[in-house]
């Protein structure tokens, strides 16, 4: 079960521990057995795949970070990016989905939240870095500036979808720390100070 299956997770720490089995499977796609470990020594992962290390800030446990490791290949850290960045856009995509559904039932004057202009507007502009990211994630020969700038807008994205939850989204039960989590975890395998990813090859 993968963050935003068809028969989502009703409860938040249900959310998370299937946003750590996605993970994991990150992981696995690019070092079967293993973890990718950043080019700065940091390994993110689930507690039980980790083994060791420390917990991760909105983990509740579940996830663990470790640091002092040998870098990843070129080869593995490219494959877990992309896999890693696939993951963002899907569990933004049930953050998403899940605010329409939402709005949807919920009334101001007699209609439907959603029906507002400017919620509209919010929403559009959500789909659509989703789209744009399915679309560059696609696109051959990726680099790791690519997948840097993909995750900034899908991390710009997710704090207007946040915004569709009002208060609710920073609650223990709302989004917001999954999306705290999918931000860490882009920052800590593509963040800019990674010399491939800042240095622009396309």
């Amino acid at each position: 079960m993968t963050a935003v299956d068809s028969a989502a997770p009703a409860t938040a720490a249900e959310r998370l521990a299937a946003f750590a089995d996605a993970l994991d499977d990150c992981h696995e796609r690019a070092v079967p057995g293993g973890v990718v470990v950043s080019r700065a020594g940091w390994a993110v992962a689930s507690a039980r795949r980790l083994g060791t290390g420390v917990p991760v800030p909105d983990g509740s446990g579940v996830l663990a970070a470790r640091h002092g490791l040998r870098a990843s290949g070129p080869e593995a850290l490219g494959a877990f990016r992309g896999a890693l960045l696939e993951l963002h856009r899907r569990t933004l995509r049930g953050v998403l989905d899940a605010a329409v559904a939402r709005l949807d039932q919920r009334e101001s004057e007699g209609s439907p939240l959603l029906g507002r202009q400017l919620v509209r507007g919010s929403v559009a502009d959500v789909a659509l870095a989703l789209s744009q990211a399915r679309d560059v994630l696609r696109l051959p020969r990726p680099t790791a500036g690519r997948h840097h700038r993909v995750h900034r807008e899908l991390v710009d994205a997710g704090r207007t979808a946040l915004k569709l939850y009002g208060a609710f989204g920073f609650t223990a039960e709302g989004p917001g720390g999954l999306l705290h989590l999918t931000e860490l975890l882009g920052d800590t395998y593509l963040c800019p100070e990674d010399p491939e990813a800042g240095a622009g090859h396309e």
